[in-house]
């Protein structure tokens, strides 16, 4: 990896980086470097400038010196978390006179979004919470795989940092919960539009010629599954088919079953790949069925898989099974050779155009031409209006470039995530893949959003095992919680999106060979098909996604609120919250309402005794407060014989109005320093039994109306409740 020194920055502010044209004559070593942009030169490779950076926009101008007009590829970091990507405008060549020159590609990464502002406080909350100083850079990526570095911020102290990048100094909240009130699911949302969850189709699972004589009689994927092996220890593997089993997909009772489970879950449709070269169709066979016995049952629309059939199975030359050539007069026919299924009733439209992806547009010569004879085509032979779309694939990703309507995400593709170490990991030396992080990717495209038209998409998960065997690139720590929260802000991000009947792509329904399958396996059993069900039919969040303190921060504020009200596991979930913000702010922030776990709650219990000591230093039992500061509570509580010393409990510190009519104002707020007071209990010599637990308690009431409030304790244990008032109250008055 290369580093690539920082220069001083220059304040541009409203201009767009894109510095003078430059001729192409001139000698490469130097071409860019101008007096005050030498420190910037890393080696005979790149070139550029960083002409502004703050906590909204990182802009400039980097080239590839030896691509001049090569687009370059740029993602910012915070530590591991990506934050926002996008790529240099295009160094055009042009004529000033006789001269010819370039211009230097400019670049611009707006941090303003709301996605980019939510992932950016995400990423800081991490690397706060480890107090070490945030490593913030610039990565650039070029062709031909090499990247290099730009260290920003790197000598700015950490709470100058979260002012830099346009936080609060005083409240580090917006680092917990950023501000997101998108809705919950479950609310209609308000333009009505009903979002449906596509997935891609491998027409595989079968035996036909050419597999037989490139990888042995009777090869099937099914083959690479059998025979794959954990990596390391924590690799989740091998996963092996449940209620389908090892099926065939020419058999009808497959498919059909393959029908029923998909609309069960809320599964609009399949994608099918297509393979065609030059009018010669391989895995046809699947599709020729759905035309002749109907089915799987089910919409569907295709995606032509347009690049190289190779051993690798990466659509490179090396190791060449069956080669694309494309050219005009071939791929003109795609479209007469598709019309069957594309004059299926069943076939998806998107307000009125019959969706048709192509996974690798840019392979094809004369891309307008030939979309416009496609078009002129479908016209002719019924089909209708194309709505032509790309699938975002090896930083491809803006239609416009590529002379389509429309983008379809393609994950892994889309998704920015550092590698994982693998000696962290327990890997062998002779494992040479790749792993990174699944729950850092869904952070990294939760709010994502683009300036073109596009769908969006989610995998359930990826792991090449069974076919790159010690070679594969993993997607570690995937779930079905992690998988539904990404699945509900791709749904959020459809419905907002420009379409009137929104899509949503699922890579994919049965990609086994690659990890990336909804078909219900050992491991998992229909728990990532109940995800989808879930999204499809607006339910709440999963309790087991309101569980897991790893996705808390991929929550919004008010799903967190949800989470917060509603989960079984209550109190858990809070103090997992509470104890991420007392880790920046040394203070709680009180939640409106009452904990679930007072009702039923016995209230009083005899012998029961709360003693506030001070609140904010004053022992008078009334005090009021300033919500523009925090409030700490000192004091002990005896919930009687309602508990065994012995057993283990947890408390909450209630603000309960002292208006009648107001009892909805109320707050509380998890009791985080609770201990034992053996000074108490020997001074009131009580029984053995009976416990006095002492507690310390900071925490802000900014957010509650004005008027008084009753201090009282909930105390929880196994199987009991206690509800302990005491005569102390604070005043809330601004």
């Amino acid at each position: 990896m290369n580093k690539i020194a920082e220069r001083d920055v220059r304040n541009v502010k409203g201009m767009r980086p894109i510095a003078s044209p430059i001729s192409q004559e001139e000698n490469v070593q130097s071409v860019f470097l101008d007096p005050d942009l030498s420190d910037l030169e890393s080696g005979t490779r790149l070139r550029g400038a960083i002409l502004e950076y703050s906590g909204r926009e990182i802009s400039g101008w980097i080239v590839d010196a030896r691509s001049l007009a090569a687009s370059v590829s740029l993602s910012l970091f915070v530590g591991s978390h990506a934050i926002e990507e996008t790529k240099t405008d295009r160094a055009a060549p042009v004529a000033i006179g006789s001269t010819k020159t370039i211009g230097r590609p400019g670049f611009c990464i707006d941090l303003a979004t709301a996605g980019a502002r939510r992932r950016l406080a995400r990423a800081l909350r991490h690397a706060l919470a480890e107090r070490s100083q945030p490593q913030i850079h610039l990565r650039v990526s070029l062709d031909d795989g090499e990247f290099f570095e730009i260290p920003l911020f790197d000598n700015i102290a950490p709470d100058e940092l979260v002012v830099a990048l346009g936080f609060s100094s005083d409240d580090c909240t917006d680092l917990l919960i950023p501000n997101n009130n998108k809705t919950v699911g479950g609310a209609v949302d308000p333009a009505g539009k009903q979002v449906r969850h596509v997935c891609f189709y491998l027409p595989q699972f079968h035996s036909f010629t050419e597999n037989d004589r490139w990888w042995g009689p009777g090869f099937s994927e099914w083959t690479n599954i059998a025979r794959m092996r954990p990596q390391f220890p924590t690799h989740q593997s091998p996963w092996f088919p449940a209620d389908l089993g090892f099926y065939d997909v020419r058999l009808k009772d497959t498919r059909r079953q393959q029908a029923e489970m998909a609309r069960r879950y809320g599964i609009h449709g399949f994608c099918y790949y297509v393979y065609w070269f030059q009018g010669r169709r391989l895995l046809e066979r699947p599709l020729e069925l759905l035309l002749e016995d109907g089915e799987p049952d089910l919409p569907f629309c295709i995606c032509w898989a347009n690049e190289n059939w190779s051993r690798r199975w990466d659509g490179s030359d090396a190791e060449l099974l069956l080669g694309q050539n494309h050219s005009l007069d071939d791929d003109v026919r795609f479209i007469d050779d598709m019309a069957k299924l594309l004059l299926d009733e069943r076939y998806i439209t998107v307000d009125g155009r019959k969706i048709v992806v192509i996974y690798r547009p840019s392979l094809l010569p004369d891309r307008q031409r030939l979309f416009e004879i496609w078009r002129v085509r479908a016209r002719e032979l019924g089909i209708g209006e194309l709505l032509i779309c790309n699938a975002m694939t090896f930083g491809e990703f803006d239609p416009r470039d590529l002379d389509c309507d429309a983008a379809v995400e393609f994950p892994p593709h889309t998704v920015s995530t550092m590698e994982q170490s693998l000696p962290e990991l327990g890997a062998p030396a002779s494992f040479t893949g790749k792993v990174y992080d699944y729950v850092d990717a869904v952070r990294s495209s939760l709010g994502k959003t683009y300036e073109f038209p596009y769908f969006p998409a989610v995998m359930p998960r990826w792991d090449n095992t069974p076919r790159k065997g010690s070679r594969a690139h993993i997607f570690n720590r995937s779930s079905p919680e992690a998988f539904e929260v990404w699945l509900r802000d791709a749904a959020g991000r459809a419905r907002r999106g420009q379409f009137a009947e929104p899509l949503v792509f699922i890579n994919s329904w049965n990609e086994w060979a690659e990890g990336a399958h909804l078909e219900p396996d050992s491991r998992y059993g229909r728990a990532f098909l109940e995800a989808v069900r879930r999204v499809a039919s607006s339910e709440p969040i999963s309790t087991q996604v309101r569980s897991n303190p790893d996705l808390l921060d991929c929550l919004s504020r008010q799903e967190l609120e949800v989470a917060v009200k509603e989960s079984a596991t209550h109190v858990q979930l809070l103090a997992a919250l509470h104890r991420s913000e007392l880790v920046h702010s040394g203070s709680q922030h009180t939640r409106s309402g009452i904990p679930v776990e007072a009702r039923g709650a016995l209230e009083n219990p005899p012998e029961s005794l709360l003693v506030i000591e001070n609140i904010n230093s004053q022992t008078s039992e009334r005090v009021v407060v300033d919500p523009r500061s925090t409030v700490l509570v000192r004091g002990w509580v005896c919930a009687g014989g309602t508990f065994e010393a012995t057993k283990h409990r947890i408390a909450f510190l209630l603000l309960l109005s002292v208006d009648a009519e107001k009892q909805d104002h109320s707050g509380y707020c998890l009791v985080v320093d609770w201990h034992e007071r053996f000074d108490v209990k020997n001074y009131m010599q009580t029984k053995s039994r009976d416990c006095h637990f002492g507690f310390q308690l900071s925490f802000f009431v900014r957010d509650m109306p004005d008027g008084e409030y009753q201090v009282a304790i909930l105390e929880v244990g196994e199987g009991s409740r206690a509800l302990v008032r005491s005569n102390h109250s604070i005043i809330v008055r601004r």
